[in-house]
């Protein structure tokens, strides 16, 4: 049993450092080498955050991570960690279908980027205080402009999105750190675990802090009204920007706002009114995120656009304060994840850009069409998928605090859900082709396959939810206070 210890005691530095070490080696290596240190590296990182998050969540006690690298554990944190590594898995291998557009000089550049960005996100996951969730927070935001830019090549509308994202970014991170020194200043303590144990001296202060923190997290989780950047910078992305950004990013970010808020609601003073900012960003979530998808005509316009309705669920969720909602929540970022792995996914693996070039796609990638198929129904709500299942857990625990209006917008979501995701399947199988299929045929395409059917599977876990249920109860059971 010894020869497992070091894996065991320091699964969390191996978490955040893999993909980092991963990127520095891949940096050094030629395109063809360089993907396959990237594909091990994220494995590895994906491995340790796996075991971890079956060994926190069965016995509650985290073992102590080792080296210079200090790092703490909570159920919302572990939960999203492995949920970003694992993405990061399928964002690293499907990459490899797309780095022949980078060239030979800039693809091991593409690759670390793709790596600082999943272990950036890690990292404010098992942040063990406030700044250094910010500095990881911003690091991975700078890592994503940077991606965005280096792969968009001599692409006007693709460059726009980076400079858009730099832009925003440059307001988020302002707004992240005034944030994060109002709240160390009125409530005295930099670990956010800590907040639910301290008087508040200053709670308006410090609620104000909170919600300047939960505004640039949502800026970047691509949040309604908040996501000015997601259709220029990811409407014309390739594979990678499509998954490592579009996918990976933006569930790292909404993980990171999870775990905060889920915290942050257990401080008595402040705790109501970061309930009712929460509220108030998920309901306008909801609904323009909805009304942006319905009026979208780009796939991955889409596909980000019903992922930000999808996430203001998760945000309702975590409002409710209760440790039905955070799990809730949970059980909805892993929908999204399978959603939007599906939808962007599919549309850089045939290069579908217009939803107009969906018209007879059935019969040409059944891969890619069973993978958008799965995706919408997923954010229609439809039984027996994992949409479903989030947003029946979000009723329930709506239901049980008696927020009416909370169950009103979750229906309104999914009426929605119905008319795009509707509007996609119709397209590939009751519709014959307009367009050209723009698949290039190349080996490096099934690169994106399985990422393809992980979220098949993953949308379809709805039909035996009972392990993923009780997983994501034992981690709401597990935030609160520093043990």
């Amino acid at each position: 049993m010894t020869g497992f210890a070091f894996p065991h005691e320091h699964a969390q530095f191996l978490i955040v450092a893999a993909p980092l070490v991963g990127a520095a080696l891949a940096v050094l290596a030629p395109r063809p080498l360089a993907w396959v240190i990237a594909c091990l590296a994220a494995s590895v990182g994906a491995t340790a955050a796996l075991h971890f998050l079956i060994s926190y969540l069965s016995t509650g006690q985290s073992p102590a991570s080792g080296g210079a690298l200090r790092l703490v554990a909570d159920g919302a944190g572990v939960f999203g960690a492995g949920l970003v590594s694992v993405v990061a898995v399928f964002a690293t291998i499907g990459a490899g279908a797309a780095l022949h557009a980078s060239g030979k000089r800039a693809a091991p550049f593409v690759l670390a980027l793709l790596l600082c960005l999943s272990g950036a996100w890690l990292a404010a996951l098992m942040a063990p205080d406030l700044i250094a969730m910010a500095i990881a927070v911003e690091t991975a935001w700078l890592a994503a402009v940077s991606l965005v830019a280096l792969s968009a090549g001599a692409d006007r509308a693709a460059l726009n999105g980076a400079l858009r994202m730099l832009t925003m970014g440059g307001v988020g991170a302002a707004l992240m750190l005034v944030g994060v020194g109002i709240i160390v200043r009125s409530a005295g303590v930099v670990d956010l675990r800590d907040l639910p144990m301290v008087t508040i001296t200053k709670p308006d202060l410090a609620g104000a802090g909170v919600i300047l923190v939960l505004v640039s997290l949502a800026s970047k989780a691509a949040i309604a009204p908040l996501h000015a950047w997601a259709g220029p910078a990811l409407g014309r992305g390739n594979a990678v920007v499509s998954l490592a950004v579009g996918a990976g990013g933006v569930l790292g970010a909404l993980a990171v706002l999870v775990r905060f808020s889920a915290h942050a609601l257990t401080a008595p003073q402040i705790g109501a009114g970061v309930s009712m900012a929460l509220g108030v960003l998920g309901a306008f979530a909801i609904v323009i995120g909805a009304v942006q998808a319905v009026g979208a005509r780009n796939l991955p316009r889409l596909a980000i656009y019903a992922g930000g309705s999808q996430a203001g669920c998760a945000v309702l969720g975590v409002a409710l304060g209760s440790p039905a909602g955070i799990a809730a929540s949970l059980v909805q970022l892993l929908a999204i994840a399978a959603a939007t792995l599906a939808l962007l996914g599919a549309a850089a693996t045939a290069r579908v850009q217009q939803v107009s070039m969906l018209d007879g796609f059935g019969q040409r990638a059944p891969l890619a069409s069973a993978a958008i198929t799965a995706g919408a129904l997923s954010l229609m709500g439809a039984p027996l998928t994992l949409g479903f299942l989030g947003r029946w857990r979000l009723v329930e625990a709506g239901v049980g605090a008696g927020w009416w209006w909370a169950i009103a917008l979750v229906a309104i979501a999914s009426l929605a859900g119905v008319f795009y995701g509707g509007r996609l399947i119709e397209r590939m199988y009751f519709r014959r082709a307009t367009e050209t299929f723009a698949n290039e045929g190349t080996i490096w395409r099934f690169a994106l396959a399985p990422a393809l059917l992980a979220a098949i599977g993953v949308t379809m876990s709805g039909l035996a939810p009972g392990g993923l249920l009780r997983l994501a109860d034992a981690a709401a059971a597990l935030v609160g206070p520093a043990t």
